[in-house]
């Protein structure tokens, strides 16, 4: 299957996730390869997690664990398979240095550290501009 960078397609996005409206967090898939992938999410006026001008810390979680959902989904959307269903097994080192303001866009970098019978160990860095705003370190379970 021949794809170019940036994916904005919500068709292709929603065939990659198992999640739906409201609680579609990335909306631009940026980079993919074996170890890493890297998403997006513009911040509307109008999201489920928004208060006060900004998205939450469970907002801005989902859309890091939604990045790490891109890239197995991904995997098996560009071998015409159906992206399977997965949980977040544990978050560690979350920090959040600041809220995302509504009007501004996230860019986050998932880098696989570790995958297993499906159970994948990542590291993740969201980022507005140059200014990382949050890391964690993120489990995720694909379900049996």
């Amino acid at each position: 299957m021949n794809v170019s960078f940036p994916i904005t397609s919500n068709e292709i996005l929603l065939k990659c996730i198992p999640q739906r409206k409201p609680i579609v967090m990335v909306d631009a898939l940026f980079a993919f390869n074996e170890n890493e992938v890297s998403a997006g999410l513009s911040i509307a006026t109008n999201g489920l997690f928004i208060k006060n001008n900004a998205l939450q810390e469970p907002g801005l979680i989902e859309h890091m664990a939604q990045t790490v959902a891109l890239h197995t989904g991904f995997g098996f959307y560009i071998n015409n398979q159906q992206a399977p269903m997965g949980y977040i097994g544990s978050i560690a080192n979350l920090k959040i240095n600041r809220l995302p303001i509504t009007g501004e866009k996230i860019h986050t970098t998932a880098t696989i550290l570790q995958e297993f019978a499906g159970i994948t160990l990542v590291d993740i860095v969201s980022q507005i501009k140059d200014e990382v705003i949050a890391t964690a370190q993120m489990k995720t379970v694909i379900a049996k």
